[in-house]
């Protein structure tokens, strides 16, 4: 299944995809912001990004029950892009609420936020490896962004990349590369770097602008 947001219908919905036989469902509809959505593990739900309350919030929805449940209460901040840790059970996400974009850890049942970045001032949109001993994120130095991992467990955090036009990264499922979002000439287009950083691989010049990629699992 794909889960993706679609402003078809004149505003922002989520909709889940069936792959084989092209069903489609909109899941996310509500008044406001309807984006980021995030698949569990298990493939059971979803982590939303919502603003049916008012704020951005962070949201997991049961999708075989169409229950919905508030993580994050945070009035004065803009919490967004929550993605799955492989227990199934936290999510990690951006947000402002200490004053800039940084990484937190939360349950996925909500309770009080862990702060994971501290190295620069600017860390957004993280994905998390299949082992969960990385975090893959953009980071912001100097009005430049760049791909960067951070090791979850020493907190250790390395750039990547060097163009500084760089975003989305997305672990492939062996968790040695990173697919990215990157710029050149102008138009958008797709590169990969090894978690090391010793391999960079552009992935071919289409002419059109491509952005936010996502590696897809592996099929069992």
């Amino acid at each position: 299944r794909l889960s993706y947001v679609s402003f078809e219908n004149g505003k922002a919905e989520v909709f889940v995809q069936e792959m084989r036989s092209g069903r489609r469902d909109s899941v996310a509809a509500f008044k406001g912001i309807n984006s980021a959505p995030s698949w569990s593990p298990d493939g059971k739900k979803l982590a939303l990004t919502l603003s049916k309350a008012g704020n951005s919030e962070i949201y997991v929805l049961e999708l075989a029950t169409g229950k919905l449940s508030r993580v994050t209460h945070n009035s004065q901040a803009i919490d967004t892009e929550a993605v799955w840790l492989p227990n199934n059970k936290e999510l990690v996400f951006t947000s402002d609420r200490g004053g800039r974009p940084q990484i937190y850890k939360v349950s996925a049942d909500g309770g009080r936020a862990k702060r994971l970045t501290y190295e620069g001032s600017y860390n957004t949109s993280a994905d998390i490896s299949a082992d969960g001993k990385m975090m893959a994120m953009v980071h912001g130095q100097g009005g430049k962004f760049y791909i960067a991992v951070q090791d979850l467990q020493t907190g250790t955090v390395q750039v990547l990349t060097e163009t500084g036009r760089d975003e989305s990264p997305s672990f492939a499922p062996n968790s040695r590369m990173i697919l990215y979002a990157t710029e050149q000439k102008g138009k958008g287009e797709l590169a990969a770097v090894s978690v090391d950083g010793r391999i960079h691989q552009r992935l071919g010049e289409s002419g059109v602008d491509v952005r936010e990629p996502a590696w897809s699992p592996i099929r069992k």
